[in-house]
């Protein structure tokens, strides 16, 4: 039985792609019309410490109870590692079994590991990561096209709400985990903080508090929490140590969960100023001391005296605005727990070189950072990487600038899981299923075909998350096309009339994208992508995407009119906090405007690179770190082994680890080669000619680690004839084949 196997066409208005809540369903003629539909939940392999699920037992017994037998065939489990054993799922009377081919509609909370696992012609749900273009997922969405799969994906079920400081509509989403990323984030940075005083000769009841996922659920944990508040009340804190302050940043729910779990702790909020007074007195301490950091106490107007502080002009103005948390916040305390939002425009919380100056000044007071927001050089500069649920630690030095997997007494201990309500599966996956399951019951009524006209009614929400039907892109989602197809490298027609513009803003939530490429077919021009540089949503916190277009026309005036109604559409949508930055061919200049409206000139930073680093042994990491160190520069290494390539790619600022077969031609590594600008084997000597030919059919230059042997000399003709240069290690003769 096919499920809801495509939408009709989604009007549309002037300038915006809207969708209407309306599923068609296509079935041939001869086919006997289905009542019933069944529901599949999919196995959760994308990654090992993945053991959410998309609805628990409760909510299939509930689905069961309700609709079995009036519109529900039944529920089919696949057998994994998820939290809540197969026995509970058969016990609410669904069905565990590998093969889910009966299944119409198919929950997972991650994407397929495996694109080949991809059932066709059935109904998905799950976070495919493919609606902002990353290129990571491109393969997965040409499968889901190729196989006439219909997709939902969760991150795009959401609704308009108004923010209430500024009056500005954004984009909520309706599925998603909630408060346990702050949650899981603060029990996390509790261990921490343990094992950074344990460094420095303090024992203390932090130790005996052990990363979330150790404990089943909530409860055990804050059962947990509570004996080590009992113990600090009871017996104090060292002597000899100083009081404990907590600084929170953010008011969203990722900070609201971090607080839930502090105030299990005997605590005291405090101010600033109070927080200043306290730190001079003597231990033992019997409680903790949490400081509430507001937007005044961050950042204030450059060279303004002024106390009064405009949280909306702050925003629609970050740049005439500089931090002083470094002055004003970071000298009185000693953890910090990060979970504001930030973005490029917006001056950064703590910078090394701030925290470099505490340290010369002899303040060492702060042990450890709990950055939940985990956005990698962000508002806290020493987030140089995301860190793993096997390893949730790392400490930077100030006065080094070293930063080591280990915790030591030399520096600050980092807390950076980018997958933190993982770590509470329980809860994280009721709550998600909570807000899951009315949709899977409109499906469920209302979701299927009930006579020859073939449609019926869904929630917009729902309809409007619909990403691919019928082999191909809805309407709300068919800029992605052009990102699939987006070149590695721009080899011809820059000579020709054209502007390059530099978007960064909430470019896909907000729709603003889709209207740009609006207005670039309208005026006749065609246009290609140079780069997109997508940040995901890391813990619920969404962060900016920065998207480059080259924009080409013969005619002058329609480039002129790109730029007019481009910057037009930045200054309207407000809720996509957009910034763009033009450069124009005809008048070799560049223009920057911001949502404010304002406009000034500037110089565009470097260009975009990208890296592809064959292999993670020994010598990888300091090429990636070396490579890596531009944050215009993305670094892709490859290997076989993931957890060999996730560690060199760590190194850089803008890593990634990519597994791939590398021991001979394959569609994913030649892939892998054409999105590259540059290509540098640290492979065995006798692979680099297999890499040199496919580097030589796809015009990508390449470096190698090895002398120059008799095959890689052999290419030397067709590298020039393709004007590809090779780049071998050279000896004494420094002989080495290449073209410059």
């Amino acid at each position: 039985m096919t499920f809801l196997h495509g939408i009709g066409r989604l009007t549309s208005s002037p300038g915006l792609r809207r969708g209407v809540s309306r599923i068609w369903h296509h079935r041939p003629a001869l086919a006997v019309l289905e009542r019933y539909i069944s529901i599949g939940i999919l196995r959760e392999d994308y990654c090992k410490w993945e053991r959410r699920v998309p609805i628990t037992p409760d909510h299939v017994k509930h689905l069961i109870d309700n609709y079995k037998g009036d519109k529900l065939t039944g529920i089919y489990v696949q057998p994994s590692q998820r939290i809540f054993p197969d026995s509970q799922y058969e016990k609410a009377g669904a069905i565990v079994t590998e093969d889910l081919s009966s299944a119409d509609v198919l929950l997972g909370v991650k994407r397929v590991a495996n694109e080949d696992d991809l059932i066709p012609d059935k109904t998905y749900m799950f976070f495919s990561h493919v609606i902002k273009g990353q290129p990571e997922n491109m393969q997965l969405l040409k499968a889901i096209l190729d196989k006439n799969i219909q997709l939902f994906d969760y991150e795009a079920i959401a609704e308009d709400i108004q923010d209430p400081t500024t009056g500005e509509l954004k984009k909520k989403r309706l599925v998603a985990f909630g408060k346990y990323a702050g949650i899981a984030g603060m029990i996390d940075t509790l261990q921490c903080l343990g094992r950074r005083l344990l460094a420095s000769g303090y024992s203390t009841p932090f130790l005996n508090c052990s990363s979330a996922y150790v404990y089943y659920d909530l409860d055990e944990a804050k059962r947990c929490v509570d004996k080590m508040g009992n113990r600090i009340e009871k017996d104090g804190l060292p002597m000899t140590l100083e009081p404990l302050v907590f600084a929170f940043t953010g008011n969203g729910n990722v900070t609201k969960g971090a607080l839930e779990i502090f105030k299990l702790l005997p605590h005291k909020m405090i101010t600033l100023e109070e927080a200043k007074s306290i730190k001079s007195t003597s231990g033992p301490h019997n409680c903790l001391y949490g400081l509430m950091v507001e937007q005044k106490d961050i950042v204030k107007k450059t060279d303004c005296q002024e106390e009064s502080f405009d949280v909306k002009h702050y925003r629609a103005n970050p740049s005439e605005y500089e931090s002083i948390f470094a002055s004003n916040v970071a000298p009185v305390c000693n953890v910090i727990v990060n979970g504001i939002y930030w973005d490029e425009r917006y001056p950064r919380v703590l910078t090394k070189t701030e925290m470099t100056d505490l340290y010369k000044r002899g303040n060492k007071s702060l042990f450890a950072v709990g950055d939940i927001s985990c956005d990698v050089n962000g508002s806290i500069e020493f987030l140089q990487h995301t860190t793993t649920i096997d390893k949730p630690f790392f400490s930077w030095n100030p006065a080094t600038n070293e930063a080591v997997d280990d915790i030591n007494e030399d520096g600050v201990a980092i807390m950076g899981v980018d997958i933190l309500p993982t770590e509470l599966s329980v809860e994280s996956s009721k709550h998600f299923g909570d807000a899951l399951l009315p949709l899977l019951k409109q499906l469920i009524i209302d979701g299927y075909s009930r006579d020859g006209q073939g449609y019926e009614n869904l929630p917009p929400e729902l309809a409007n998350a619909c990403i691919a039907r019928g082999g191909s892109l809805t309407p709300n989602f068919e800029y992605i096309e052009a990102l699939m197809k987006r070149p590695a490298m721009i080899h011809h027609g820059l000579k020709d009339h054209h502007i390059l513009l530099r978007i960064e803003g909430h470019l896909f939530d907000s729709g603003l994208i889709n209207q740009i490429l609006d207005v670039i077919e309208r005026l006749d021009c065609h246009f290609e992508i140079e780069e997109c540089a997508v940040k995901p949503t890391v813990n619920g916190i969404a962060h900016k995407s920065v998207l480059m277009l080259r924009v080409f026309s013969e005619d002058d005036s329609n480039l002129g009119s790109v730029i007019t109604k481009v910057d037009l559409l930045v200054n309207l949508i407000d809720s996509a906090e957009a910034s763009i930055q033009h450069f124009d061919s005809r008048s070799q200049s560049s223009q920057s405007k911001g949502s404010s409206g304002q406009s000034k000139v500037s110089v565009l930073g470097e260009q975009e690179k990208r890296v592809l680093i064959l292999g993670a042994g020994k010598v990888a990491g300091s090429c990636a770190e070396y490579l890596g160190r531009s944050k215009s520069t993305t670094v892709a290494v490859a290997s076989m082994f993931e957890d060999e390539a996730m560690a060199v790619a760590k190194n850089a600022s803008r890593g990634k680890a990519v597994t791939c077969d590398l021991s001979q031609p394959s569609d994913k590594l030649r892939r892998l080669i054409e999105e590259a600008d540059i290509v540098v084997s640290l492979l065995p000597a006798p692979m680099h000619s297999m890499i040199a030919e496919e580097c030589i059919s796809l015009k990508t230059n390449l470096v190698t680690a090895s002398y120059e042997s008799d095959e890689m000399r052999a290419l030397r003709s067709s590298a020039e004839d393709a004007g590809v240069a090779i780049l071998n290690e050279g000896n004494e003769d420094i002989r080495c084949c290449i073209r410059v």
